[in-house]
């Protein structure tokens, strides 16, 4: 099992994604472009993160719905 390392504390934010509930599709994305957890995507910009190949609108919306259902949207895109 690999090792997460986050700046979050939280600890929701460093469990890997794949535990998370998201949707199939959501896990595979993150998956394919190496990220493990929701505190990993944190590290980019959103904007960032829609550049990524299959990462879309639809995808950074579940993203961000996640966030807000466990209080911790004020983390997005903040430096």
């Amino acid at each position: 099992m690999k090792t997460m390392h986050s700046r979050f504390n939280e600890l929701v934010l460093n469990q890997p994604i794949e535990q998370l509930g998201l949707g199939n599709n959501f896990s595979l994305t993150c998956e394919l472009a190496g990220f493990h957890s929701i505190g990993e995507l944190l590290e980019r910009h959103s904007s960032e993160l829609l550049r990524l190949p299959g990462f879309t609108c639809h995808l950074l919306g579940e993203y961000i719905n996640f966030l807000e259902m466990h209080k911790l949207a004020h983390y997005i895109d903040a430096e």
